[in-house]
């Protein structure tokens, strides 16, 4: 038998040689030699190395069998020994602000996370590895306790109890939705149903209904985890009971656990957690119809000027986590120089950063608007990438380390403080000794010490992990790159993995056609089961992304791969001949040519049609047409007066149809963002009676989303027009100003809502 610990260093070595450390710089060299020294010593002697070499087994077959595995997640980029032994594809010593232990450290007794993401459409053959290897008696996957939310609560105790579907739709409808982090996350219909008079009608009409409240935020039942596989030594039913689900990709029986991940460490199984990523599955798409390697793919330099131009010019619509709202805002705030600060991007576009304004400060200081609040050259030193903004969970524990002489027993403690959220009241029991620290190693005296602890209290309430960071970022910036050099293919493998009809389908359509490239219905003859990529040639003049015969409405996979199978016995040279398809017949022709013949299959065009009628429509009438600033593009071009100005903005209008209405709280929204009691934020306001508000999220024809705010003092005046409100389908006017700060806000004076029928 093989010791594990010789086997880790034999494939170290092998890693040496694989990543070429040999032929880097000596500096380099010897950085790589001291750290894989230093991170071996702290493995073999955790007993960690049969951990590490099960799961760097399982990796290095998945990459040799070309499955794309993803850079990285977590802290374990931080690792040489990870990067050696290709469980990660991130080079340590390019990014010094990684901390190895933040990673694992002399006070862990459980093997550190090691969260690995795969391609969504292979993943299930890691697992048949896994069972070839271990047995499949001995390898499973982890349960998940779902819990009710408002919604299902209030469906199930609907159903049980017989109250009407539209009843329930108006209560439903209404509902109060809030973020985890809410002192009243799990009373959000009680809530709904003091603010809202239809909602309090329904329940009064059906007092079972108030059982949901009950419901709400207790376990509604098991499902299997996304992530989670454990590989045990012995048969999984000698430690715990095992269910059997059906693998909804294979149609294989699996074995699920009835224990979740807080409880496999304490049953002494290995835990993998391996993630199915839709973005990888788009990425293995992309690389098969360019013809690029995985070895390509991880070469990617992180200095490519196009790629870095993505970013610059905030052309991110389908690039990994950036094309979200709030990351699209930042990143054009931002406009990154480099790889890292697209990493910081990451980390800013995060709640905390942003409500507590570290993420105004980074993008204020980066362009000169401000400058960075000084505590000392240490701090200054260690905070310098980020423009003096600590923004990063290794910056507080690096500033612990050297100015308050914490070791990394004392780091662990607090690494967990931060990892859990706990908040200030545990970090503060450390800062006697942070302050006596900074005294005795460097002279600095009490009130600057307090100064740079408190910062670093605040920080830690929201700072992000680095090496996650860069992890994702990577994967943004492989996705950057795809779309900057190979944009037809990037747009087929996008279109490829986006549910049909949906709204980042659309959006991915309309940034197609933004870039040249024209978006083309099924044809018969040469469409494939999916999305396919057409370059310029005699027949097409543009190139172009071909739906497949899966976007066709009703048309599932079974459907589109038999038209596919039979063309490729016989060509295809009529629709008829479609036919010669399992499961075609007449009708399923006429639905196909009926779409392919439509003048806006993908209804790329309804929304600035719906608008063009509506406007037209109210010509002349009493409601003020938009004359000016009428689009998502225009009101991200108004410039608004900032807050405290006397003056008002000029006034502009806006019409779009609403994509989702969300009430919110005031007070709530004050405690999440400071934590301040309660009842001091009601005693602190003016008119406290006044404490909803609304937010309307609305779309037109540009890609720009626009959010009408509708201010507590003017609720009730809206009350009923908001309620009446058909989302997704009703137009609204507003009259307003753009509000200063994030995003494309307008407040709003007047507000109009038009049923387009």
């Amino acid at each position: 038998m093989v010791d594990a610990a010789e086997l880790l260093w034999t494939w170290c070595r092998f890693g040496w040689n694989y990543r070429g450390i040999g032929s880097r710089p000596k500096a380099e060299r010897d950085w790589y030699a001291e750290r894989t020294k230093y991170e071996m010593s702290m493995i073999v002697e955790k007993d960690f190395c049969d951990f590490f070499c099960a799961i760097s087994d399982a990796l290095r077959w998945a990459k040799r069998q070309g499955i794309v595995v993803g850079p990285g997640r977590g802290s374990a980029a931080a690792s040489v020994v990870c990067y050696l032994t290709r469980i990660t594809e991130i080079a340590p010593y390019n990014y010094p602000g990684m901390v190895f232990e933040r990673f694992l450290d002399t006070t862990r007794t459980d093997p550190p996370d090691i969260d690995v993401d795969i391609e969504d459409e292979r993943r299930h053959e890691v697992r048949e590895y896994l069972e070839g290897k271990y047995g499949r008696e001995c390898v499973g996957t982890i349960a998940n306790f779902v819990r009710y939310r408002p919604k299902n609560a209030l469906v199930d105790v609907a159903r049980v109890h017989g109250v009407p579907n539209a009843s329930k739709k108006i209560v439903s409808d209404l509902i109060i939705e809030r973020s985890g982090g809410d002192s009243r996350f799990d009373d959000s219909l009680a809530d709904t149903v003091e603010m809202f008079p239809n909602a309090k009608a329904i329940f009064d009409a059906f007092p079972a209904l108030w059982l949901a409240t009950r419901l709400e935020g207790g376990v509604r039942g098991m499902s299997v985890h996304a992530a989670g596989l454990v590989v045990a030594n012995s048969p999984l039913t000698d430690i715990c009971a095992i269910y059997e689900r059906e693998d909804k990709q294979t149609k294989q029986i699996r074995q699920v656990l009835s224990i979740d991940k807080y409880d496999v460490d304490y049953a002494g199984m290995l835990k993998m957690d391996i993630l199915g990523l839709t973005t990888l599955g788009m990425i293995a798409n992309c690389l098969r119809m360019t013809g690029l390697t995985l070895k390509d793919l991880y070469a990617i330099p992180d200095t490519d000027a196009n790629t870095l131009d993505v970013f610059r010019r905030n052309d991110v619509i389908g690039i990994f986590q950036f094309e979200g709202r709030a990351t699209r805002i930042i990143c054009g705030d931002v406009c990154p120089d480099n790889f890292s600060q697209v990493a910081d991007i990451n980390a800013l576009a995060r709640p905390g950063p942003l409500f507590s304004g570290t993420t105004a400060d980074y993008t204020d200081i980066k362009h000169g608007r401000k400058k960075p609040e000084r505590y000392h050259p240490i701090v200054d030193k260690i905070t310098a990438g980020t423009f003096g903004v600590i923004i990063y969970q290794e910056t507080i524990l690096l500033i612990l380390k050297e100015i308050g002489g914490f070791n990394w027993v004392d780091l662990n403690d607090i690494r967990r403080i931060i990892a859990k959220k706990v908040g200030q009241a545990a970090f503060q029991v450390e800062m006697d000794k942070f302050i006596d620290g900074a005294k005795t190693l460097h002279n600095i005296d009490g009130d600057t010490a307090e100064r740079i602890w408190k910062r670093l209290v605040t920080s830690g309430t929201y700072a992000f992990n680095i090496a996650h960071a860069i992890s994702y970022s990577k994967l943004a910036w492989w996705t950057a790159y795809l779309k900057a050099h190979h944009p037809v293919e990037f747009y087929a493998a996008s279109l490829a993995k986006r549910k049909p009809r949906e709204e980042p389908e659309f959006r991915l359509m309309r940034d197609a056609q933004r870039h040249g490239i024209e978006v083309l219905p099924p044809d018969f003859r040469i469409s494939g089961a999916n999305w396919g990529a057409l370059m310029p040639n005699g027949t097409n003049s543009k190139p172009a992304v071909l739906a497949g015969f899966k976007s066709v409405p009703k048309i599932g996979n079974t459907i589109a791969r038999n038209i596919v199978i039979a063309r490729a016995l016989q060509p295809f040279q009529f629709p008829e001949d479609m036919k010669r398809a399992g499961g075609v017949g007449d009708a399923k022709v006429d639905q196909i040519m009926d779409f392919c013949e439509m003048d806006d299959p993908f209804e790329l065009e309804k929304t600035g049609r719906t608008l063009d009628k509506v406007l037209k429509a109210i010509k002349n009438k009493e409601v003020p047409a938009p004359i000016w600033t009428h689009d998502g593009e225009a009101v991200a071009a108004e410039v608004a007066e900032p807050w405290g100005s006397k003056r008002r903005g000029r006034q502009l209008r806006y019409a779009g149809i609403v994509k989702a209405r969300i009430y919110q709280d005031i007070v709530e929204n004050i405690h999440s963002r400071t934590g301040d009691d309660l009842d001091e934020i009601v005693k602190n306001l003016d008119h406290p009676e006044l404490r909803k508000y609304c937010v309307l999220q609305c779309i037109d024809r540009t890609l720009e989303e626009v959010y009408l705010r509708i201010n507590r003092f003017a609720f009730p005046r809206f009350r009923r027009r908001l309620e009446a409100i058909d989302v997704k389908v009703d137009v609204v006017i507003a009259v307003g100003r753009k509000t200063p700060g994030f995003g494309n806000s307008v407040a709003v004076d007047e507000l109009y809502v038009i049923d387009p029928e």
